[in-house]
């Protein structure tokens, strides 16, 4: 009898992660429309760094939220810590949906909780469940289960990406901001409620949950440089070129997202398409080729945006979503690699979110204030460069068993 490609406990696991990408992600496609409530006082680039800063905070909210939801992964069940991370992140989707603006300071305050609650909510499902997916696999099974991780990933960011994409077609969106947070927190609660997870539950680690936090820090690093530019490579084609492009071309903020839904599609189909031909490859070989020829590419391409036509923004973004495919796809496999001992939860999960905070979640927020001092578009290209020229460092200086 011919084994299933996915088993009911993985795809449960799967549903899940692309409910809680469509949560997050969402907030960041809606910060264009929703920043000006909140900084009504600031101009356009003030009011997109303001509304991009709160990402910032994962720096801090997703190592407690790793940490917390990791120990009760180890001390009761997987299933169990997975549920509370999806309950943590509806209750924060109904709390921003409540939220008063108009720059009421206590709004501001407001927002920075949420956005706390949810990424340490997030840090705790995406990292638990992407490691307990992997266990006992063999590489070819963990590279095929690996990519349709992936593409429930970007099927739950597709979704977000869709729902702001309507928001530019809306004629006044700012009546109807609160709803999609209000839909998304009640889907969320609602999967809480459906959310079984039937796998046999097995200690990760076999060592008291203390051991695992005492992970050598060299790893530790390398894991974080490359997560942290694994981030990047999606939120620059996906997210920060929406608002960008505008003010360095012609081209208006509804152009750009009118796009984005057929983009997401494209990563879609190259995740498959990468994940069928990638296990005949050196998985480590293929993140340092993609990780370098971003840092070659990306300040050229940056350089000429001003004036361009929609061909060749087009045309930079399908690069650069191609070359993140390539590096993001096996990066969980690569990463287990790096450990010497057991995977952990915390290990590995601390390392990936220490990197997607202080250098990922933050890129969006330093490249506008970078091209706001520079007035330049190469100034946050040589960011996202620097970045991929650390990331093609480590990945040359590390092989895959």
């Amino acid at each position: 009898m011919k084994a299933k490609l996915v088993t009911k406990p993985q795809l449960s696991i799967l549903l899940a992660n692309a409910l809680i990408h469509f949560d997050t992600a969402l907030y960041g496609y809606l910060v264009p429309i929703i920043a000006p409530l909140f900084f009504p006082k600031k101009g356009l680039v003030v009011q997109l760094i303001g509304g991009y800063s709160p990402l910032m905070i994962s720096f801090v909210a997703k190592p407690l939220g790793l940490l917390f939801f990791s120990k009760m992964a180890q001390e009761r069940k997987a299933s169990i810590a997975l549920r509370y991370t999806l309950l943590g992140v509806g209750v924060s989707l109904v709390v921003m949906s409540c939220l008063p603006i108009d720059g009421a300071l206590w709004g501001m305050i407001g927002l920075l909780a949420v956005r706390t609650c949810a990424e340490s909510c997030a840090a705790g499902e995406h990292h638990i469940a992407k490691i307990y997916l992997l266990q006992g696999l063999a590489m070819q099974q963990a590279k095929k289960l690996a990519s349709f991780y992936e593409i429930a990933t970007m099927a739950g960011i597709l979704s977000a990406g869709a729902v702001g994409t309507c928001f530019v077609w809306i004629k006044n969106p700012l009546l109807y901001w609160r709803l999609p947070f209000l839909i998304a927190a009640l889907s969320t609660l609602l999967n809480v409620v459906l959310f079984r997870l039937k796998a046999k539950e097995e200690e990760v680690d076999g060592h008291p949950y203390k051991t695992t936090l005492q992970p050598i820090y060299r790893p530790i690093i390398r894991i974080a440089i490359v997560a942290g530019f694994g981030y990047i490579a999606y939120t620059t084609p996906f997210l920060f070129m929406n608002s960008f492009v505008p003010m360095v071309t012609t081209f208006t903020y509804v152009a750009m997202m009118q796009y984005l839904p057929i983009f997401m599609v494209l990563d879609i189909i190259l995740i498959g398409w990468v994940a069928k031909v990638g296990y005949k490859y050196d998985h480590n070989n293929l993140m340092a080729v993609a990780s370098g020829l971003v840092a070659l590419s990306i300040i050229p391409l940056f350089a000429g945006l001003p004036a361009a036509s929609i061909f060749y923004v087009t045309a930079v973004r399908c690069w650069l979503i191609f070359l993140g495919v390539v590096f993001s796809c096996f990066l969980t496999i690569w990463a287990k690699e790096q450990v010497a001992v057991a995977t952990s939860y915390v290990t590995i999960g601390f390392a990936t979110v220490l990197g997607s905070s202080l250098f990922g979640k933050s890129a969006t927020a330093i490249c506008f204030y970078l091209f706001h001092r520079y007035n330049s578009p190469i100034a946050p290209a040589c960011y996202i460069a620097l970045l991929a020229f650390a990331a093609t460092l480590v990945m040359m200086n590390s092989a895959s068993k």
